[in-house]
Formats: structure tokens, sequence, C-alpha cells
């Protein structure tokens, strides 16, 4: 691969791992809520179902590229 090439692929395995730790805050956000709600809404269980598919989606996206992040935690271990 070029140099270019490079730089561009490691931008982007940034922005997903970025997206994949954005997500994986926000399932961890809802469990702690799901543990204190009595009777969770349909809204509510969809949007989490939602969430999760696409945090799975994202994360196996990552893995399949070996993408690796700099940031303070890693959410993909190769």
């Amino acid at each position: 691969m070029s140099k270019h090439t490079d730089k561009i692929k490691h931008a982007e395995d940034e922005k997903l791992m970025a997206l994949v730790e954005k997500l994986q805050q926000e399932i961890s956000l809802n469990k702690g809520l799901d543990n204190t709600t009595l009777d969770m809404s349909d809204d509510n269980i969809v949007a989490d179902k939602i969430l999760r598919a696409e945090y799975a989606f994202l994360y196996d996206e990552a893995r399949y590229r070996h993408a690796s992040y700099t940031g303070l935690t890693n959410a993909i271990s190769q």
C-alpha cells in the first residue's frame, strides 16, 4: 500500500473505533438504566436492540479490518 492509502485507512479506522467506543458507552449507560427501570417501554426495548445490532456489526467490521485504536481504551482486541 502507498503512504497515502495507509493514511486514509488509519483515519477511517480511527473513526470506526471511535464510533465503536461511543456505542459501547451507550450500551453501558443503557444497561445501568435498565437495572433501575421497572417497566421498559416497547420503544426503549427496540432502540436497545438496534443499538446492540449496530454495535455488533461495527465491532465485527473493525475486527475484519484489523483496526487498531490509539485512544484511551481499545474496544477491539485481536
